[in-house]
C-alpha cells in the first residue's frame, strides 16, 4: 500500500524547483516566456498576510511609516504571531508576507526586475545553495554592514548565532544573507523490524547499515529493507547524503565519483540492488511513494529530512518510538573513524538589493532569529535552528521528542550542502546514474564513474 503524506518541510526533494532556479543557462528563456504574465499584479498560487494594522502609524515615536514586503517559501517559517511582537516594537513598520510556495522565487524576481516591477524587501527561507545565483542575478548585495549593525546594536542576540549562519552565504568572504535555520538528513527505521532482526543503533558505519538491511531481508524476505526515490525530477537526496558521508570530495556542487568515497558509495548501492535490498519499482517513486512505503510498514528503513518526522508522527497507527525511530547517518565507510561529513540544507533570509528601507528590512532577520520565534516556528513545522539558546531550549523536546543528543550533535556538526550555479545540471546527471543503478545494471562502479564523471565536470 502506498500512502501519500503531507509534506511539512521538504529538504532536498525540492530540487525539481531548485533545478529550474539553479540552472541559469535556461533562465533567459524563462524570463522571455514569463514576460507575458510578469505584468500581472499578483500570483494566483501565493497567499498574502499583513501584520501591524491596516495602515502604518508613528505611534510611540516610531518614525515615518514604512512598508516591508517579505516573500517566503513556506508559511511555517513565519513565527505564529505573524509579526505582532515585531510591530508592537516598531509600530511605524507595516509588514506583509507573501507565501510563494511554487519554489520559483528566483525566476519571479528576475521577471519582475526585467519588467520594472517592484520587488519585495526580504527574501524568506530560500535554499542556501541558490544564494550564488541570486548574487549573480544582481538581486542580493553584501550583508556585511547588516551583520555589523546587528552585532553593534544587539550583541547578545548576535552572539547566539552559529558561525554557519553567515559562513554558508559567504562568497569570497562576503556575506549575502543569514542562514538562520536548516534541515538535515537522518535514518528512520521500523523499530519492530530492527528488534526482530536484532539490529542495534547508532550505526558505526555505512557497512553496518548495509548489514542491517541484509538482516531485515532475512527476517522479512517479501518486504523492502530500504526505500528510496529514484523518479527523474524528484532529486537524489539519498545518494548525495551517502556520497558526503562516505567522504566523497565535492568541487562546488560536483562530486568526485572516481574518488574512494565516490566508488564506495556506488558499490554500496550496486550491492544493495544485487541483493534485492532496494525496490526496483523506486525508479517511478517520488518522495510520497518512498515515504508511504515506510509508513505502511512495507519498508524498514528510509533516509529523509529531519522534519519529515513530523509527518511520520502524525501517521495513524504508526507510533513513535514503539514502531518507528530515527538515528544519525554514520560518517564512516567501515568504522574506526569518520570518513565524511553530514549535510544540512539551510534556509536563508536576506534583504533584496534595491529595498527602499534596507535597515527596517534587516530588522526582520533579527525578529526571525529571536529564541521564542524560532521555537514557535518549530512547533508550526519549521526546521532546526542555528541559534544556540533556541537549539538547547527544553521546549524543543516537547515539539520534537525525537531530537535527542545524538541527533543534535549530528546537526550541529553538519556541513552545508555542496552548492554551485550548476547544481540543477548536476542533480539531473546524478538522477540518471542513480536510476540506472536502481533498475539494475551490469556496469561496475568504476565504469559508472568513468561514464558520468565527465558529464558532471562539464555541467
Amino acid at each position: 500500500m502506498i500512502l501519500r503524506l503531507r509534506n511539512r518541510a521538504k529538504s532536498e526533494p525540492r530540487m525539481r524547483a531548485s533545478r529550474r532556479a539553479a540552472n541559469l543557462k535556461g533562465l533567459a528563456l524563462l524570463m522571455v516566456l514569463g514576460l507575458v504574465f510578469a505584468a500581472c499584479s499578483s500570483d494566483a498560487d501565493s497567499t498574502t498576510t499583513t501584520a501591524g494594522g491596516s495602515t502604518a502609524t508613528t505611534a510611540g515615536g516610531g518614525g515615518e511609516p514604512v512598508d516591508i514586503l517579505i516573500w517566503v517559501t513556506r508559511p511555517y517559517y513565519i513565527p505564529p504571531d505573524n509579526f505582532a511582537s515585531f510591530t508592537a516594537e516598531y509600530p511605524n513598520i507595516n509588514v506583509t508576507f507573501d507565501v510563494q510556495s511554487n519554489d520559483d522565487i528566483l525566476q519571479q524576481l528576475l521577471l519582475r526586475k526585467d519588467a520594472g516591477q517592484p520587488l519585495p524587501d526580504v527574501l524568506g527561507a530560500e535554499d542556501s545553495f541558490l544564494i550564488e545565483a541570486y548574487v549573480e542575478a544582481g538581486l542580493l548585495k553584501s550583508h556585511d554592514d547588516i551583520a555589523a549593525t546587528w552585532e553593534a546594536e544587539d550583541p547578545d542576540q548576535y552572539g547566539l548565532l552559529l558561525p554557519l549562519v553567515w559562513e554558508e552565504t559567504a562568497l569570497d568572504g562576503v556575506k549575502y544573507g543569514a542562514s538562520i535555520t536548516a534541515n538535515f538528513d537522518v535514518l528512520y527505521y521500523n523499530q519492530e523490524w530492527f528488534d526482530e532482526a536484532d539490529v542495534t543503533v547508532p550505526f558505526e558505519s555505512l557497512d553496518g547499515v548495509l548489514d542491517a538491511m541484509r538482516a531485515m531481508k532475512a527476517t522479512r524476505p517479501d518486504k523492502i529493507p530500504f526505500t528510496v526515490q529514484a523518479k527523474a525530477g524528484d532529486g537524489v537526496t539519498t545518494l548525495k547524503t551517502m556520497l558526503a558521508a562516505a567522504g566523497t570530495p565535492f568541487d562546488g556542487a560536483v562530486p568526485d565519483l572516481t574518488s574512494e568515497g565516490g566508488l564506495y558509495t556506488i558499490n554500496w548501492f550496486l550491492d544493495a540492488v544485487a541483493e534485492d535490498l532496494l525496490p526496483s519499482d523506486a525508479i517511478a517513486w517520488g518522495e510520497d511513494e518512498s515515504r508511504g512505503a515506510f509508513v505502511s510498514a512495507e519498508a524498514g528503513l528510509i533516509l529523509d529530512g529531519f522534519t519529515t518526522a513530523g509527518d511520520f508522527n502524525e501517521a495513524a497507527g504508526f507510533d513513535y518510538p514503539a514502531q518507528w525511530n530515527l538515528t544519525p547517518v554514520p560518517l564512516s565507510q567501515s568504522g574506526g573513524g569518520a570518513d565524511g561529513v553530514a549535510l544540512s540544507a539551510a534556509r536563508t533570509w536576506a534583504v533584496i538589493d534595491g529595498s527602499a528601507h534596507p535597515y527596517e528590512a534587516a530588522l526582520v532577520l533579527r525578529y526571525i532569529a529571536e529564541t521564542d520565534n524560532l521555537i514557535d516556528a518549530a512547533g508550526n513545522g519549521s526546521v532546526p535552528m542555528r541559534q544556540t539558546e533556541a537549539i538547547n531550549d527544553p521546549r524543543l523536546l516537547e515539539i520534537w521528542p525525537f531530537f535527542n543528543d545524538a541527533l543534535k550533535t549530528a546537526y550541529l556538526g553538519s556541513s552545508p550542502t555542496p552548492a554551485g550555479p550548476n547544481a540543477g545540471d548536476v542533480e539531473g546527471i546524478l538522477e540518471q546514474m542513480f536510476g540506472e543503478i536502481v533498475v539494475g545494471t551490469d556496469k561496475t562502479a568504476e565504469e559508472l564513474a568513468a561514464e558520468y564523471q565527465p558529464q558532471l565536470d562539464n555541467s
